[in-house]
This record gives structure tokens, C-alpha cells and sequence, in this order.
């Protein structure tokens, strides 16, 4: 007799995906691909890539960018393969233009959470970057505590200057870091005086967490983001769960990811020909 695999990981039946989209990437500054035709195809490819997979069971594909579409086209794909796909179009984020785009993913998952019903309806969710796929993601987690994380660390901070290390705590404060980014535009602060100092990142591009932990502790981490200065959302996340520690998993792995990274415009892994295949005619399906 098999075993039954609902057994061994029920609390991934009740854990949606969020994911988290922008296929016109409009003005949003450090960003390496913009076609939009290309971004959608590369976000159909990770669509399809979930929608086949067994222990993902209802979606969230959340999106904040202006771009045309029509979201009976996610659903019926997603029905095609037994899954339950809620659209939820999201406002610009007017704040991404100036600090970044993690600003942006900060205040659509924020929107998300307000407006979704699954969300609204589950205890914790999985968060994935759209354009992005993890395989194995029943391995990946274990179901216990607030969350589970991946963190990276980063190169030493042994050369920063003695200043860079004195304004880092401004960056755990939003008024703070406003002030800085304030700073580098007004006055033209030279970066080796503001940017902020290398540390630990977490990977922003899968986790999965408790609902009213990420709106506890995470929900406003966004608001302090700001790009042109090195302080990233990975770099946010992990100040704001720091103190956390015993109620969290913060795991230092690589992830196997498989998709294009709309920031650097590198692609991991490769999809099999016929879901890209598939990808290109849902995508050209699905734009206005």
C-alpha cells in the first residue's frame, strides 16, 4: 500500500501560494528586464510550473503594475489543472520609483493580504517572486513555528568606514531611513557616507510564514527599503525578524530555483520546452 503523502505533509494542503507579480515593470528603477511580452511569458512559465504541482491546491496571483489583462485567462489555466486561482490587482506602489523595488513587492503583499479571501481564510501562506519556481517544495518546509526562511549572508563589513557603521541603526527606522535617502538626493552625501552596511539577507523570493505574524512583524519592513543605498528588503526582513529567533526557521541553504530574475535578467534551470511552449500561448492569450 502507498503512503499517503496528505499524511506526511498536511499542513501544505491548507498553505496557498502568494505570488507576486509585475509584468510592466514601468519605472521602476534597477530593473534589468522590462519587455513586458517577455515578463509575462516568464511569469506564465512559473504559473504553469506551480499549477503542476501536487501539494499546491488554490493561488494567489497578485499583481500591481498597469498592464492590461484578462484574469479569466489565469483562472481557467489554473482550473485546467485542478487548481483554485484568485486574481487580485493591486494599486501602483507610488513609493517603489524612489526607494525601490522591494517597496513594491512590500505594499502589493500588503494589499494582498487585505483583499484576497483566500488569504483571508488560511492561517499562513507560501510567498514566491512571479517568474520564479521551487521544486521540491514539499522538502522545503516543515510547518512549524511563525515561518520559515532562507538567509544568505553577505561580505564582511571589516573595510566599512567607521561612519557607514554609525548611521546603519538609522536604517531600522522608517523616519530614518527617509532621512537618509533625503540626504543622498538633496545634498548630494557622497554614498561611502550613507550607504548602508553589509550583513545578513533573507531571500525574499520564497518563504513561507503565519498571516498575522507577517502583518506583526514584517508588514511594514517595506516602508523602510531604500535601493540606492544597499538597504534592501532581504537587508529589512532580517533586522525584523532578528528578535524572533525562537519562533521562526532561518535556514542558511541555496534554493533551487528555476525562472528569470527580473532584476539582474539571469534565468536559472530550465522549464521543458512544451510548458514554455504553453507559457507563450497563455501569455499571449492573457494581454489585452
Amino acid at each position: 500500500m502507498m503512503p499517503d503523502d496528505s499524511l506526511k505533509y498536511p499542513a501544505m494542503k491548507k498553505a496557498p501560494l502568494l505570488i507576486t507579480a509585475a509584468l510592466d515593470a514601468g519605472n521602476t528603477p534597477y530593473v534589468a528586464l522590462s519587455s513586458m511580452k517577455e515578463r509575462t511569458e516568464a511569469h506564465m512559465e512559473g504559473l504553469l510550473a506551480w499549477c503542476r504541482e501536487p501539494s499546491i491546491t488554490s493561488i494567489i496571483f497578485a499583481k500591481n503594475c498597469a498592464a492590461r489583462i484578462r484574469p479569466e485567462v489565469l483562472r481557467a489555466t489554473a482550473a485546467s489543472y485542478g487548481k483554485e486561482l484568485e486574481f487580485v490587482q493591486a494599486n501602483a506602489s507610488t513609493g517603489t520609483i524612489l526607494q525601490g523595488k522591494g517597496f513594491g513587492e512590500g505594499d502589493l503583499i500588503r494589499q494582498a493580504l487585505e483583499r484576497s479571501n483566500i488569504l483571508r481564510n488560511n492561517e499562513s501562506f507560501v510567498k514566491v517572486t512571479g517568474k520564479l519556481f521551487c521544486p521540491d517544495i514539499e522538502g522545503m518546509f516543515s510547518h512549524q513555528g511563525s515561518g520559515e526562511f532562507f538567509v544568505g549572508r553577505h561580505a564582511s563589513d571589516a573595510r566599512v568606514s567607521v561612519i557607514r557603521k554609525a548611521m546603519s541603526p538609522l536604517y531600522r527606522s522608517e523616519r530614518g531611513s527617509k532621512l537618509l535617502s533625503l540626504l543622498k538626493r538633496k545634498i548630494r552625501v557622497p554614498w561611502g557616507l550613507l550607504a548602508s552596511v553589509p550583513g545578513c539577507l533573507v531571500d525574499t523570493r520564497f518563504y513561507r510564514v503565519n498571516r498575522d505574524f507577517y502583518k506583526e512583524v514584517l508588514g511594514n519592513s517595506y516602508r523602510r527599503v531604500q535601493d540606492g543605498l544597499g538597504y534592501t528588503l532581504e537587508y529589512a526582513f532580517h533586522d525584523d525578524l532578528i528578535p524572533f529567533a525562537n519562533r521562526i526557521s532561518m535556514k542558511e541553504t541555496s534554493l533551487p530555483i528555476i525562472g528569470t530574475s527580473g532584476s539582474l535578467g539571469t534565468t536559472a534551470g530550465e522549464y521543458p520546452d512544451e510548458l514554455r511552449s504553453e507559457a507563450r500561448q497563455v501569455a499571449a492569450r492573457l494581454l489585452c
